[in-house]
């Protein structure tokens, strides 16, 4: 425990999800949160469950994809804390799994403004802070990407896209002492589920959504086996690692 004592740490996308629960393992390691995400009442709830752990906590509910509303966020933060020093990117809008000649050119663009544009536009806007603080940049990716799984052309390519925007940023930024890395979670049980809720029934089996099974037989969850992925990236434990995919996906992709 205390591994992120004093640390400023901004999470978009934490109204729910991943975002949630990597908020509260960052609350109980001691970090002073900024929280970002479009829908209030889950970004309420997250940050009402981060202060009964003790954490101090700034959230604002927004649009990430909007650069304005992003810079204020960026700029009351610094205001509230004087500085940032770990960014985790999670926001993106997904679509239920329709094919790629089913995807429209506003499907492209929702995942392109929410995942990709608010990605870029948070790296900038606390890369001076990062940059004095020897900070961290967490990302994330996705096996939609990795494996090409079906029905989710418009978020794997946004996806890879963030991977490659990492990449460049991990070499721009190394002479900075800026770590910046991905995270390629697998297939987790909240999430596999909501996708189930929303099928027929006859086509609820998690292999439908393209979910592959784990080497270790079973699906993650985000407090148990993602968000420590993500608090290792976030602590000094990483110091010497940038520019990495690290999946966290019980073994779906093997590169041992």
């Amino acid at each position: 425990m205390g591994k992120l004592v004093g640390k400023v740490a901004v999470i978009t996308g934490a109204g729910g999800g991943l975002g949630k629960y990597i908020a509260l393992r960052f609350a109980e390691e001691g970090a002073k949160l900024s929280l970002c995400d479009i829908n209030p009442e889950g970004l309420q709830e997250t940050a009402e469950l981060c202060k009964s752990k003790g954490a101090d906590v700034f959230a604002n509910a927004f649009d990430a994809s909007n650069f304005d509303q992003s810079e204020e966020f960026i700029s009351a933060t610094v205001e509230h804390y004087q500085t940032v020093d770990i960014l985790v990117n999670l926001a993106i809008a997904i679509k239920t799994p329709h094919s790629f000649l089913e995807h429209t050119r506003e499907t492209l663009d929702i995942s392109y403004q929410t995942g990709l544009v608010s990605t870029w536009n948070f790296m900038k806007l606390c890369y001076p802070y990062l940059k004095e603080n020897s900070g961290k940049v967490i990302n994330f990716g996705s096996g939609s990407g990795d494996q090409g799984q079906e029905g989710y052309a418009a978020y794997a390519a946004i996806k890879e896209a963030i991977r490659g925007l990492s990449r460049v940023a991990a070499r721009e930024w190394g002479p900075d002492n800026i770590n910046v890395n991905v995270v390629n979670p697998g297939a987790i049980t909240d999430v596999i589920q909501a996708y189930l809720d929303q099928l027929p029934e006859e086509k609820r089996d998690p292999i439908y959504l393209g979910f592959e099974q784990t080497a270790i037989r079973r699906f993650g969850t985000p407090y148990e086996d993602i968000a420590p992925a993500v608090l290792f990236l976030a602590s000094e434990d990483s110091r010497h690692i940038t520019g990495q995919t690290i999946n966290v996906d019980g073994g779906v992709n093997i590169h041992a």
